[in-house]
């Protein structure tokens, strides 16, 4: 059985397939989805607090999808708090 943070990776992976291979976006997504797999948290924090709103978003969306991948690196989410306004846990890795 896949741990659910390579789930989510898989499916960032393939969000990334609909985009331009040569885009600064579609390396984000890679990088969010190999940082995932190798289940350094810190660093996906690290890089989505750098990126544009439009690949944030969506890698947060997807992330979202699994509340314990989410509660690994977020604080949960207050009923209608926009994903954006997240808080990251401390972390060390």
């Amino acid at each position: 059985m896949k741990h659910a943070e390579t789930i989510i990776a898989n499916k960032i992976v393939q969000e990334a397939k609909t985009l331009h291979s040569d885009s600064i976006d579609y390396q984000s997504y890679i990088s969010i989805a190999d940082l995932l797999n190798a289940h350094q948290f810190r660093a996906v924090q690290i890089v989505l607090d750098g990126l544009d709103s439009m690949p944030r978003d969506m890698i947060l969306q997807i992330i979202s999808e699994d509340e314990n991948v989410w509660n690994m690196m977020f604080e949960p989410l207050v009923d209608g708090q926009y994903l954006a306004m997240r808080k990251n846990k401390t972390l060390t890795n």
